[in-house]
């Protein structure tokens, strides 16, 4: 399993594919050594993931670095048969690219949630594609969910006044407790 982007998401993935007994390898700038080491992951070059993986999952936000991210270069690159998983964020695959590598074979399939433009239209041939598993991005759309997320940043905040540093910091880099 290849992850791109090894923080709080990526690295439970990673955990979980780890107690199934597959190989992880990870690229993330920012990721600690110590805690990918501590969970059996070892971290690449994202070239070197895209050529190891033979399932590459995504968890990186959206950024100007990471739209686009993986597109007919970073395809032509990976194993044939490699299948594509992202559930993070529209806008970091090529869409058309991903298409057409699914098409040609390179690809064996992907599973999507998000794409680029959401809705999604029922004309994107990632839609169309059998190989694909797709679902519309559901995140925390739920009742429950709204009432967790509600709950989670009241108790945040609290954190923060009583002098406890946040867990989850708008555009900052992830650090694990651990790291703190």
């Amino acid at each position: 399993l290849g992850v791109i982007g090894l923080g709080r998401i990526g690295l439970e993935v990673a955990r979980r594919a780890k107690a199934f007994g597959m190989t992880v390898v990870a690229y993330d700038p920012y990721a600690n050594r110590a805690l990918a080491e501590r969970n059996g992951v070892a971290l690449g070059t994202l070239e070197t993931v895209l050529a190891d993986a033979d399932f590459i999952t995504l968890h990186v936000p959206l950024t100007d670095q990471t739209r686009r991210m993986i597109g007919r270069e970073q395809i032509d690159r990976m194993k044939d048969g490699v299948r594509i998983i992202n559930c993070a964020r529209g806008g970091l695959i090529d869409e058309d690219a991903l298409a057409e590598a699914v098409r040609s074979g390179k690809v064996s399939g992907a599973a999507l949630d998000v794409f680029a433009s959401e809705p999604v239209s029922p004309d994107n041939p990632l839609v169309q594609l059998l190989e694909n598993v797709v679902t519309p991005h559901l995140g925390a759309s739920t009742e429950e969910a709204q009432v967790a997320v509600a709950v989670d940043v009241a108790e945040q905040v609290v954190d923060v006044l009583q002098g406890r540093p946040p867990r989850s910091p708008v555009n900052l880099p992830y650090l694990a407790p651990e790291a703190y």
